[in-house]
């Protein structure tokens, strides 16, 4: 036989058991897990959002076109805060789940407070939430005891999980007349949560009525406004369907603005440019706009 004839069948051989070693996953024991690569992929992130639907109760639900917009622009977030919710029977949230859940898409749950407020005008606040990009935390969502009645409707809390990404909502609708009061006071809220356990991403948002005659949004003096306190809806953003006013905010502090939060994610659902809606359409749905963020779910959870 001629060495060339020897030199390729040997080559051949080696070939061969080379492809069957690495066929049969012997080697991947030697192979370094994806997940230790100093550049992971682009992983996916969370929306979460606030909307105060004015007047949320059994008018509102009865007209079928106005629902419709509602579970859309709810269908587009991951987590949204609905304020406003006034209903005796405690049957709208309920319902509008249905609607929600009615349109193509992933099922949608909720969780509402009791019915909140000093007066007979008492409204609910609801978390609702897509179940397949968000797990609620059993037994996480409490109203905040405010034994100092500063609150005319206590900040309504919970906590999820997304991907990686634990974090917790403080939910406020603000009396108007009180708002500066209030919106200080929501450190009080931020220091509870902080020392009631191990979570560190707290966000406060809802409808803060954060500015014109109720609140100097160009003052600095409020507590909440003190450095350790970032606010993402910032005062340019409109979110009134009828005014330029920046009522609607979102706050958090660096720990979560540093890390989960995606920079300059922050923003205003502007449902009548989406959907093409009139003046007088828009304003049937809500006078606010949903405000909304995003967050990082991949990266390592550091609390």
């Amino acid at each position: 036989m001629k060495k060339n004839s020897a030199a390729s069948i040997i080559i051949v051989i080696l070939l061969a058991a080379a492809y069957y070693v690495y066929d049969a996953g012997l080697l991947d024991q030697f192979i370094p897990n994806g997940s230790e690569n100093s550049n992971p992929p682009v992983g996916d992130t969370v929306k979460v959002a606030a909307f105060n639907i004015q007047i949320f109760g059994v008018t509102k639900r009865e007209k079928t076109e106005v629902m419709n917009i509602l579970a859309q622009t709810v269908r587009e977030f991951d987590v949204v805060l609905v304020q406003e919710i006034r209903d005796s029977s405690e049957t709208t949230a309920p319902i509008f789940l249905d609607a929600i859940n009615g349109l193509d898409g992933p099922d949608y749950a909720f969780i509402r407070s009791e019915r909140l407020g000093r007066s007979s005008s008492k409204e609910a606040y609801a978390y609702f939430y897509n179940t397949e990009s968000v797990q609620y935390l059993a037994d996480t969502a409490f109203v905040f005891n405010d034994v100092d009645d500063v609150f005319e409707r206590e900040p309504y809390i919970a906590s999820f999980r997304a991907g990686g990404f634990d974090f917790t909502l403080i939910g406020i609708h603000t009396k108007p007349d009180d708002a500066y009061n209030e919106i200080g006071n929501l450190t009080i809220v931020f220091d509870y949560v902080l020392g009631s356990g191990d979570e560190r991403d707290i966000i406060a948002l809802g409808d803060f009525n954060a500015d014109g005659s109720y609140f100097d949004e160009d003052s600095t003096a409020n507590p909440l406004q003190g450095s350790e306190y970032i606010w993402v809806i910032s005062n340019d953003f409109d979110t009134m369907t009828k005014t330029g006013r920046t009522y609607d905010r979102m706050v958090m502090t660096d720990y979560t603005y540093s890390s989960e939060y995606i920079t300059d994610s922050s923003a205003v659902y502007y449902f009548d440019t989406v959907y093409g809606l009139n003046q007088s359409f828009t304003e049937s749905v809500s006078d606010h706009y949903p405000i909304f963020a995003e967050f990082s779910t991949d990266l390592p959870d550091d609390d």
